[in-house]
């Protein structure tokens, strides 16, 4: 969360290819062979947090790809649309309330997508052993591990990252930045609050969250309740301190966007448009 990562072409790639479980940044000429692959990605992704059984793999594989099929017949015409609705709002300029409404349609495709994955993956949950359960947090572990040995302890030089990954996402987007734009944007940039630190100790609460309820129980009907949370509402298992640091991140991107949005050239609006009409029909060529 400590970039405009939800503004980049490969966030949505990765909700496009993974269907949630297991984001995967891919390249353009990529993107259709990672999606039609995304049920073996998946798979081979839990696999390795809880290094499945023969009935587990077995069970899991058949809802996967059901799940696959799903998404792709029902949601990627769904995101089609609206990117469509985010080219026409971009094109004379974007409002706060066009803008909440693109926040509102992004929770909404997570909602729908923990409601259909919930009820398969809470009958999986109900047959994890112990064994299984401690794997889990081991990875987990590790990769919380790794994460924060990438991040950059001087402020500056996490300021100076920040300000390069937003560069590189608008840039990919509208096309070549004006130096006077680049030098409002790290203005902008720096009136962000770093919530890096935070944003970590959220990651690791919420795995903290998930685990505790896999310990808890091996009622479905629970772990379907608990998994559904867990999947749909980001804030669940997140501390106080914690979430006011978030929310107040959410309010810095979205004066950052705006800004950005206002200072861009007539171009530079076509760019994007045309950048949105090409993953537009990608989108269309996969779902079919």
């Amino acid at each position: 969360m400590e970039n405009l990562s939800f503004l980049n072409r490969s966030y949505w790639r990765s909700c496009l290819s993974i269907l949630v479980l297991c984001p995967l940044l891919v390249s353009c000429s990529t993107l259709y062979i990672t999606y039609s692959t995304a049920d073996w990605i998946v798979l081979w992704k839990l696999d390795g947090y809880f290094d499945l059984s023969h009935a587990q793999e077995k069970y899991l594989k058949s809802r996967i790809q059901a799940l696959h099929v799903w998404h792709r017949h029902q949601q990627l015409s769904q995101y089609a649309q609206f990117l469509n609705h985010v080219d026409q709002c971009a094109k004379d300029g974007l409002t706060l309330a066009e803008l909440e409404s693109i926040f509102a349609s992004v929770d909404n495709f997570r909602f729908l997508l923990a409601q259909r994955v919930a009820p398969s993956g809470a009958k999986f949950l109900a047959t994890v052993t112990p064994s299984q359960i401690l794997q889990l947090e081991t990875v987990l572990s590790q990769d919380h591990r790794r994460l924060v040995s990438e991040v950059e302890s001087d402020p500056e030089e996490r300021l100076a990252k920040r300000f390069t990954a937003t560069v590189d996402t608008v840039s990919s987007w509208v096309g070549d930045l004006s130096i006077d734009q680049e030098m409002d944007i790290r203005k902008w940039i720096e009136a962000v609050p770093d919530t890096t630190d935070q944003w970590l100790a959220h990651r690791k609460d919420r795995q903290a969250w998930l685990l505790a309820l896999l310990r808890s129980t091996h009622d479905p009907m629970l772990l379907e309740q608990g998994l559904y949370q867990w999947l749909a509402d980001w804030k669940t298992g997140t501390t106080p301190e914690s979430l006011m640091a978030l929310l107040e991140w959410r309010e810095g991107v979205k004066k950052v966007v705006l800004e950005i949005d206002r200072i861009l050239t007539p171009e530079q609006r076509v760019h994007f448009s045309r950048e949105l009409g090409e993953l537009m029909r990608e989108i269309k060529g996969m779902a079919g």
